[in-house]
């Protein structure tokens, strides 16, 4: 008789309400007018915090799709020495010095759910139509 115990999902609210697993990375960011830096997640995130590690007057923008990043204005601005704590479940987020390029450091809180359980954040979708908004 199988027990149907249920999997780790994307709809699981246990899976975002426990203690998340680390994940830590820091580097510098390139230039926005170039291809912004993809940072991919081994499983869904609970949570993640940034910051700008530029400590006088480089920006680092912050978004969830590489044309939010660079052409629809779609992304959070972190000025010098700044941190920013997000509570969204992502599997990708992209990141860039807005002039300058922009040193930081990332560290995130990971659930159990695979990434490739979370859909593909896109401002448009494979068949044209409209995706999620405010993403780029």
């Amino acid at each position: 008789m199988p027990l149907g115990n249920p999997n780790a999902g994307i709809a699981n609210a246990g899976e975002f309400q426990s203690s998340a697993l680390p994940f830590v990375t820091s580097s510098q960011a390139p230039l926005a007018s170039g291809t912004p830096q993809q940072i991919d997640f081994p499983k869904v995130t609970r949570f993640f915090t940034i910051t700008n590690r530029e400590p006088t007057a480089g920006s680092l923008r912050v978004g969830f799709t590489a044309n939010g990043l660079k052409k629809s204005g779609n992304y959070y601005l972190l000025g010098p020495l700044q941190t920013a704590l997000f509570e969204l479940r992502v599997k990708t987020i992209f990141v860039a010095g807005d002039t300058t390029l922009a040193p930081f450091s990332l560290m995130a809180g990971l659930t159990t759910v695979n990434a490739g359980d979370m859909p593909q954040l896109s401002g448009t979708l494979n068949d044209g139509t409209a995706g999620w908004p405010g993403v780029g």
